[in-house]
């Protein structure tokens, strides 16, 4: 079983608010082969207390208020003394190089934790993150932006400059993983019916909201997209890169590489894969994990 914790921002079911952090929850807890240690909520795409509630509504709704714990973090970039900061700073070091850190919001609980234990990166076995624009994203005469880094970004620079393997899914590589009108008929299908309808409900407001916004039927499952790499990697084409960024880059998420033959581990080498070379396998292997979720409504 592979060591997980999820770090999110998760606004699923709020008005106009993005849904796949939610859903990129669902997917793990649907993952037979992982260990879901732990959540620890960040503000981000809504205020702390709104990303932590949804999260708290959603464990409830699922039964797991007893086997998966749920930690409150950072509700502004200079809140680092937290609940989430202080469980994943012990965490980490009782169990070194086996946890997987998936942060699919702004950084600043990782970053806290670094404060607490400057041994905290090393003592991961991994982090892989959502965020960050490689190349300028417009879609409908609207640029896409990214709150994961410019809401903090000096914690990002932290992170992205850690010595432990970082894989960096951006928005760009995100693009490819749109849930359009073939995903929402697929929605409807299944054996398992009372999980297939939990997340019609869930996501209907915002998959409507996104079609008017960006002009194509559906939206982007970028949280969903680290989530995935997490359990297949090999889905995604391997990019091994020198991050170079600044804070000031960082304010506006631009993302800026340079080649490097350093190893992984090393500070600021970071994976950013380029590709998602099957996107069908990528949305099966998505959707067969929301199947295997056991709830009834």
């Amino acid at each position: 079983m592979k060591k997980v914790i999820l770090d999110f921002d998760n606004t699923m079911g709020l008005k106009q608010k993005d849904v796949t952090a939610g859903l990129a929850f669902l997917f793990l807890v649907g993952s037979s082969e992982i260990d879901l240690m732990a959540l620890t909520s960040v503000f981000g795409n809504s205020n702390l207390e709104n990303t932590y509630q949804t999260t708290e509504k959603m464990i409830n709704d699922f039964n797991l208020k007893n086997k998966i714990p749920h930690f409150k973090g950072a509700a502004k970039a200079c809140d680092l003394e937290t609940k989430a900061a202080q469980y994943l700073a012990q965490t980490a070091a009782e169990n070194k190089n086996e946890i997987t850190l998936i942060a699919i919001g702004p950084l600043t609980n990782l970053y806290a934790a670094a404060k607490i234990d400057p041994d905290f990166f090393r003592n991961l076995k991994e982090i892989i993150i959502m965020g960050g624009i490689t190349e300028k994203i417009e879609i409908s005469n609207q640029l896409i932006t990214d709150l994961n880094f410019s809401l903090d970004p000096k914690a990002a620079e932290k992170v992205l400059k850690a010595e432990v393997p970082v894989a960096l899914l951006s928005r760009n590589l995100a693009l490819a993983a749109r849930f359009g009108e073939k995903s929402w008929r697929r929605i409807k299908r299944s054996k398992n019916k009372a999980i297939r309808a939990y997340i019609k409900k869930a996501i209907e407001s915002w998959y409507q909201y996104s079609s008017e916004v960006i002009g194509l039927s559906g939206f982007y499952m970028w949280d969903l997209v680290a989530v995935v790499y997490f359990v297949a990697p090999e889905l995604f084409a391997y990019n091994k890169s020198q991050f170079v960024s600044s804070v000031e880059d960082l304010k506006s998420s631009t993302i800026k590489t340079e080649k490097t033959a350093a190893k992984l581990q090393s500070g600021a080498v970071i994976n950013l894969p380029s590709i998602i070379v099957d996107t069908k396998r990528f949305k099966n292997i998505v959707f067969r994990a929301w199947d295997q979720i056991d709830f009834s409504s």
